[in-house]
């Protein structure tokens, strides 16, 4: 005998389902921030007066002995950054030749000129930047791109130095001919 509600289980099966997969994305940014929204900006909230805190003491003592970017691009992993790297494949493509996507593609970015991929339509404030992406625009870029880009369309903020350096040490892998890492400092 079958069940005379097994298509009514079903439907909230399926549904269910897509909540999931739909809803627990939207709800891990809205209680944890960071994400990667393209377009407008009506959606998005600031403090009404911004507050810029300065740390004294033994904490900022603490804050300025870790380890200089040139050691933790040293130390980065592609492999380590492909795997974080995995949120920007929502907007971007990162194979070479690569259609564009709600982002520009990444191949061999490391290096190029911001804001220079052709047919991409980017925004006023991400044009008028002007310059290349060096290593160390893309850590400031990826440490929190609405700062050093007010006006971008790329909203995301990755907050660990470590993290970001995983990340352009990935980027950096995508290239025929990849730019060389900076130097190391002796004292370093």
């Amino acid at each position: 005998m079958q069940d005379p509600l097994f298509g009514n289980k079903l439907a909230a099966a399926i549904l269910i389902a897509l909540l999931l997969f739909f809803g627990l994305p939207q709800l891990a940014n809205a209680l944890f921030g960071g994400g990667h929204h393209g377009g407008g900006h009506g959606d998005e909230l600031h403090l009404a007066y911004p507050i810029d805190f300065q740390v004294e003491g033994a904490g900022a003592q603490e804050a300025e002995k870790g380890p200089s970017f040139a050691e933790l691009m040293a130390a980065a992993t592609p492999a380590g950054g492909a795997r974080r790297a995995a949120l920007c494949k929502s907007c971007h493509t990162f194979d070479k030749g690569g259609a564009q996507g709600t982002g520009p593609n990444l191949w061999d970015v490391v290096g190029r000129g911001v804001a220079s991929v052709d047919g991409f339509r980017y925004s006023s404030a991400l044009t008028g930047a002007g310059g290349d992406w060096t290593y160390e625009r893309l850590d400031a870029y990826l440490q929190n791109s609405q700062a050093y880009v007010p006006g971008t369309a790329m909203v995301q903020r990755v907050g660990k130095a470590e993290h970001r350096a995983d990340i352009i040490a990935y980027l950096r892998s995508l290239s025929d001919a990849p730019a060389p890492l900076p130097a190391v400092a002796a004292g370093e």
